[in-house]
């Protein structure tokens, strides 16, 4: 796959400047129509995924780009970490974290997208079958779209190998664990998964997300798609992520009206369903971090399920929060501000680990 022509990127999209950042949207429909990317190419990712579009935001530190010609950022860029966000949600609910990354390695570009049927990303379909809508599919989606873009290094590169980090919240934590390794070379990809929503051992959890995907298919008639609106969407938000910010709330709910039932039902039955196998192996250069509260993700039916995969005590951390432990509300200031320091410590120390290592065994 052929890379992008970032010179004619910068005149075909607007972009934001903020706190030394500068960031850009993108849909894969606009960037096919700029001629960016083949139109035969995107037909086959939709084909290959069911979405009918796919949108991302882009994040590069603005001392890295020379007059803003951004192709000069990607040369220069030793690494790109990709954010995955959750069940009903979008990459807005990421915040600050994906150009803290930036600011804090100019060497780092920060791609942050709508995954899975939400947000920008729709599917096909306004009832998608199953396993389009599993963690499974949310991560080969994202492989697909990362090959689409040209974002990895050649196949000639060596210790300018490009490392790609990948940060998943939630569902999209859970996601992680479906990597097609063998399609990734040593120390290329390494993996940071938020709060991760595998239920693979949880069957309390599992039962009732099945259950509450069931009863939002169900209840999607007309008289009672008001209820859905109005008392649903704002309940599971609060009972979920009540200590995130109030921007991260209203982006829920927000997603929650705009996206197509059948799409919200069948992903949150998927997380219950989880009918993919994940064997323990050795997991490399990945790392998984919890939060105390998380009522969303069992934290001692999760530490037992890393336990039984493989992972050892180095990869796990577990910090003082919720399932949105890094996103900061006047109510969750004082521990989740930490935690989103820590989040962003964790992503560059990923990056570096992954780094040494391509250096180390060049």
């Amino acid at each position: 796959m052929g890379r992008w022509d970032w010179t004619r990127e910068h005149r075909t999209t607007r972009h934001e400047s903020t706190g030394g950042v500068v960031s850009t949207s993108y849909t894969l429909s606009d960037v096919v129509q700029a001629g960016l990317i083949k139109q035969k190419d995107a037909a086959d990712f939709r084909d290959q995924t069911g979405l009918a579009d796919f949108a991302w935001r882009v994040f590069w530190p603005e001392e890295a780009i020379e007059g803003r010609r951004y192709e000069q950022a990607m040369a220069r860029a030793r690494g790109v970490v990709v954010f995955m966000h959750g069940w009903d949600g979008s990459h807005a609910i990421w915040e600050q974290i994906p150009a803290m990354v930036c600011a804090a390695n100019p060497r780092v570009i920060a791609l942050a997208a709508d995954v899975n049927g939400f947000g920008g990303s729709p599917f096909v379909y306004e009832l998608p079958p199953i396993n389009a809508c599993d963690p499974a599919a949310d991560m080969a989606a994202v492989e697909r779209w990362i090959e689409l873009l040209g974002l990895r290094s050649s196949s000639r590169a060596t210790r300018r190998l490009r490392i790609i980090t990948l940060v998943g919240h939630s569902m999209s934590g859970a996601a992680l664990f479906y990597l097609d390794e063998s399609r990734w070379r040593e120390h290329e990809v390494g993996r940071l998964a938020v709060a991760p929503a595998l239920l693979l051992n949880d069957g309390m959890r599992k039962g009732f997300y099945k259950a509450l995907g069931v009863g939002i298919w169900a209840g999607s008639a007309a008289e009672t798609l008001g209820w859905l609106k109005e008392r649903l969407a704002p309940s599971i938000v609060e009972m979920l992520i009540g200590a995130s910010s109030r921007a991260v709330k209203d982006e829920h709910v927000r997603i929650f009206n705009a996206t197509p039932k059948g799409v919200i039902a069948q992903t949150f039955f998927a997380m219950g369903a989880t009918p993919h196998e994940v064997k323990p192996r050795r997991w490399r250069h990945f790392r998984a971090v919890l939060g105390h509260k998380d009522r969303l993700v069992g934290i001692k039916p999760m530490l037992d399920l890393l336990e039984e995969l493989g992972f050892a005590s180095n990869q796990v951390r577990v910090v003082l929060g919720d399932h949105y432990y890094f996103s900061v509300s006047n109510q969750s200031r004082h521990l989740h501000l930490r935690n989103r320091k820590i989040l962003v410590k964790e992503i560059l120390t990923m990056h570096r680990t992954c780094r040494r290592a391509v250096l180390k065994s060049a």
